[in-house]
């Protein structure tokens, strides 16, 4: 009942002192403005421009050239391969004009699509395509590379 009576007197102090500014002795609400002369004492830094930054980021470009040099190491022990005894495994790359097409298409395709990602705010996107891409190449290049290796 203490605790009661206490809460009560305590909020009705506290709702007593809060009278709207109109009616506090007759003076009108008047807003704080901070002066010119105050305003030029600080200065607003701009917010950094994150997607210029994704879309410049070293992984994307780094990743961009590594998909062509991982394309054409594949190309590469590919002849090699097949200059040495070898078969083509895969049907439609089976004709050299095909299989040099595809080795330069396909990274152009992927790398124009993935500028799109990043231009769209998915550089993360971007960025899993081409390293999808390099380890398919990488994998083949080292499939290749086997594959001469084991042959007499």
């Amino acid at each position: 009942m203490l605790v009661q009576s206490f809460s009560a007197l305590a909020l009705s102090l506290s709702l007593a002192g809060t009278e709207p500014a109109e009616s506090r002795e007759g003076e009108p609400t008047r807003t704080i403005e901070p002066t010119q002369s105050e305003l030029s004492q600080y200065r607003v830094t701009p917010e950094p421009d994150y997607f210029d930054e994704a879309v410049n980021s070293p992984a994307l470009r780094i990743s961009g050239l590594g998909m062509f040099a991982a394309s054409a190491a594949d190309l590469i022990t590919t002849e090699q391969g097949l200059s040495s005894g070898l078969a083509e495994g895969n049907p439609a790359a089976s004709r050299r004009g095909l299989r040099i097409a595809t080795h330069v298409a396909g990274p152009m395709a992927v790398y124009y699509a993935t500028e799109k990602l990043q231009r769209a705010g998915k550089p993360k996107t971007a960025l899993l395509l081409r390293v999808s891409l390099m380890v398919a190449y990488s994998y083949a290049t080292i499939h290749n590379a086997r594959l001469m290796n084991a042959t007499p």
